[in-house]
């Protein structure tokens, strides 16, 4: 099992791979949440990451760990979602503000003391870059019994559901190629080649694809409304400024913000 050991090579596709699955997921999740109850989605999430993790921490090969790490990234764009809709459930509308800032702290946090706690794992002899995914397995496992005995959330499944998978298959298609061309900056090809052409033109024609779809859908994954309100626009900008990519960071942030904005209005039709 020491014998891997992962090189740089590897790590576009490795953060690729988990940026591709969030996003491709996470306006799928929210829909799901229409359709089951929240609070097992949640821990089907969970436990998904759970499994992304250890397959992560026990690969053998570089394919291994990419394949873990996409599966480790579908369980994390349900946790996002879903964190956002059971907000939105629990909270009055007031006080949804301060859990936001909650999350946004958490977020901070982790993502100052994410790599210098994996830096020091690396570097610790008895541990090594395995353990960067398997220190995460018991906080998700605690997490999961956290939520089963407290999490209390009204199940409320609406009737006549139409799933828009067309809808959903080609966001996911337009973010992926478009995310998959940015993280071959330098890499195979040049940017100014006819296959980033390619690849640009072709997201960008899957993604006016969709926008057509949504807007003739009658159950869109991404309410054309909602993204037209100044909260959604502003979040997006936001993901675009920040320190995610902007395909993943701003793909991600609409459909966390639209999902919990959809299931008021459900709640209040």
């Amino acid at each position: 099992m020491a014998m891997f050991v992962p090189g740089a090579r590897f790590t576009r596709f490795d953060v690729t791979a988990t940026l591709l699955t969030t996003t491709a997921t996470t306006p799928i999740w929210g829909k799901l949440s229409d359709l089951f109850s929240k609070k097992t989605l949640v821990q089907c999430a969970i436990v998904v990451f759970i499994l992304g993790s250890v397959g992560a921490g026990l690969s053998q090969s570089a394919g291994q760990l990419i394949a873990a790490r996409a599966v480790q990234g579908i369980g994390v764009g349900g946790a996002q979602a879903l964190v956002q809709i059971a907000i939105a459930a629990m909270i009055p509308p007031r006080e949804r503000g301060r859990y936001s800032g909650y999350l946004s702290s958490v977020t901070a946090v982790s993502t100052i003391g994410g790599p210098l706690l994996g830096g020091f794992i690396v570097d610790t002899t008895w541990l090594g870059w395995r353990w960067c995914f398997f220190i995460s397995v018991p906080v998700a496992v605690a997490s999961l019994v956290l939520l089963q005995r407290t999490l209390r959330l009204p199940v409320m499944r609406r009737e006549n559901i139409k799933i828009d998978y067309l809808g959903a298959t080609l966001i996911a298609a337009s973010v992926s190629t478009l995310l998959i061309r940015i993280s071959f900056v330098d890499g195979p090809f040049a940017w100014m080649s006819w296959q980033t052409g390619a690849m640009v033109g072709g997201a960008v024609v899957l993604l006016a694809t969709a926008l057509w779809v949504e807007t003739r859908a009658a159950e869109p994954i991404v309410p054309p409304h909602i993204i037209k309100q100044r909260a959604t626009v502003l979040s997006i900008l936001y993901g675009a400024g920040a320190d995610e990519p902007f395909t993943a960071g701003a793909g991600r942030i609409a459909t966390c913000r639209t999902d919990p904005l959809r299931q008021m209005i459900a709640s209040s039709t």
